[in-house]
């Protein structure tokens, strides 16, 4: 699966070279930044990208952190923070796993970063599917945004070093996308709103689903929709 890089509202230029430098030195190519405050081509960040400027000239850029991930199966948020009790925070270096134990279900995932003052915000987290963190003895002083991205891309690193020579199969169709329809459907046809705690909760945890669960919650779902909506798609 691809793995792709999102900086929303990233503020210097520094970090984002940073961020280029960490993601090329690590396998990774793709960077998207999401109404960006500096230049992403500018003189301190290409400096500081230092031999990966083409991460920066082909990095996109979008209006809004929703446009910057509708293509994605699967958007993890990073946060130092731990701001509601509903949300589960895994650790950086348990992404791997959790990835890998999705197989070919899924064809890519986001890992999106806030900027340096504040991070993501609430509403950005809300959008997230999964939340992690980087396990740290003291809260303060915090990583900033370049060294952030260095510890995720070298952690997630195992998914392209230790698999690029062996041989890919894209997915059939983008599993993931369509559990997390099927659970819309039967929260909604439950009376269960969209912001009730459980419902955030639920659709949380599908989230963490591998493969083969994945394969058995489809089997449920054909069940379900037959009876009461006469129909198994």
């Amino acid at each position: 699966m691809e793995i792709i890089f999102i900086l929303s509202e990233p503020a210097r230029e520094e970090n984002v070279g940073a961020a280029a430098r960490a993601m090329k030195t690590m396998g990774f190519s793709t960077l998207r930044l999401v109404q960006p405050l500096c230049d992403h081509l500018g003189k301190r960040s290409i400096a500081t990208a230092h031999g990966s400027t083409d991460i920066l000239q082909q990095a996109t850029i979008f209006d809004s952190l929703y446009e910057a991930t509708e293509d994605l199966s699967l958007l993890i948020g990073t946060a130092a923070k731990k701001r509601n009790i509903r949300e589960d925070r895994y650790p950086v270096n348990d992404l791997p796993d959790i990835l890998l134990a999705k197989g070919d279900t899924i064809s890519n995932a986001g890992v999106v970063f806030g900027g340096e003052e504040a991070g993501l915000s609430n509403n950005e987290l809300d959008q997230c599917h999964i939340l992690s963190t980087i396990p740290m003895a003291a809260p303060y002083p915090s990583l900033n945004l370049g060294q952030a991205v260095m510890v995720y891309a070298s952690a997630l690193s195992p998914l392209t070093l230790d698999h690029k020579q062996k041989k890919q199969h894209d997915p059939i169709f983008d599993e993931l996308r369509v559990v997390r329809e099927k659970a819309r459907q039967i929260l909604q046809d439950v009376a269960i709103p969209a912001d009730h705690i459980i419902y955030r909760r639920i659709m949380e945890r599908l989230m963490m689903l591998d493969k083969d669960d994945m394969h058995l919650f489809h089997s449920f779902c054909k069940f379900y929709l037959k009876k009461y909506h006469d129909r198994v798609k």
